[in-house]
């Protein structure tokens, strides 16, 4: 997914692009601070969501919007303003949302709900994603990953249940493994280091000395999502986890102020 974003002034465009990446990780977002190259790029590449400032130095947006619409018809359009004096007439175009300024990651996300013709779904597929409530299962690319072993698997269901605190071989050879020598967890994070790599993924896990973490902030995970809020984990959030693993049991998601329960 192609996402162009365009507002003329700098620290805004960067502040909105970050944001915009912060909700889809694995979008390309294209950021400008003037028109012509917006307008330039459209000619090379397809454009599946336009963020636009309503004024863009002499430009204005909706002009914008309606050149863009005129060469990708199904590209969704939001408007980003520090006044509502032009939400009728985005809106009339057939905008997706009007969001005023500052736009947050929260407002980014309910304008991405909003869309007309774009799923994002598709995004959510693409790239590593693991899911914790129900089974434990790791997916790339929408896929389930079948190269991981059982034990490899499982070692790195019990590093994403730790939230990214540094365990010890000791630990976790006796919470998962029963005891096992320190040669067989070698055995593991071994074959969990190579499955990953093949996917381009080992980066995610961080190893020490007699140490292993997970590097939660390049893991996309329904729990982690749950533990921030996000509307997405709690929604997925249905009272059981890593129902596979006994030593999971001890891990409660907390409630959230919500209301909902766990």
């Amino acid at each position: 997914m192609r996402i162009l974003v365009v507002d003329d002034e700098v620290i805004l465009l960067k502040h909105l692009a970050n944001r915009i990446q912060d909700a889809l990780p694995e979008a390309d977002v294209l950021a400008f601070d003037n028109a012509d190259e917006a307008l330039a790029v459209l000619e090379q590449k397809e454009i599946d969501i336009a963020f636009l400032d309503i004024a863009i130095g002499a430009v204005n947006g909706v002009d914008l919007a309606k050149r863009i619409k005129e060469v990708y018809p199904g590209c969704d359009i939001v408007f980003c303003a520090e006044y509502s004096d032009y939400a009728v007439q985005a809106f009339d175009l057939g905008a997706s949302d009007y969001l005023l300024k500052p736009v947050t990651r929260e407002k980014v996300e309910h304008a991405l709900s909003l869309l007309r013709y774009t799923s994002v779904d598709r995004v959510a597929k693409q790239g590593l994603y693991i899911r914790c409530f129900g089974e434990f299962e790791v997916f790339y690319q929408g896929e389930p990953v079948t190269t991981l072993t059982k034990r490899a698997k499982e070692l790195l269901a019990y590093l994403i249940d730790k939230e990214g605190a540094v365990c010890t071989a000791v630990d976790i050879s006796r919470a998962i493994f029963r005891g096992s020598s320190d040669s067989y967890l070698r055995v593991v994070k071994k074959d969990l280091i190579k499955a990953l790599s093949e996917i381009g993924q080992e980066d995610i896990v961080i190893i020490g000395w007699g140490k292993l973490g997970i590097n939660r902030e390049r893991v996309r995970c329904d729990y982690y999502d749950y533990l921030d809020g996000k509307p997405e984990g709690l929604n997925q959030y249905k009272g059981v986890y890593m129902s596979q693993y006994g030593w999971a049991d001890k891990t409660l998601p907390p409630a959230h102020a919500n209301g909902l329960s766990v």
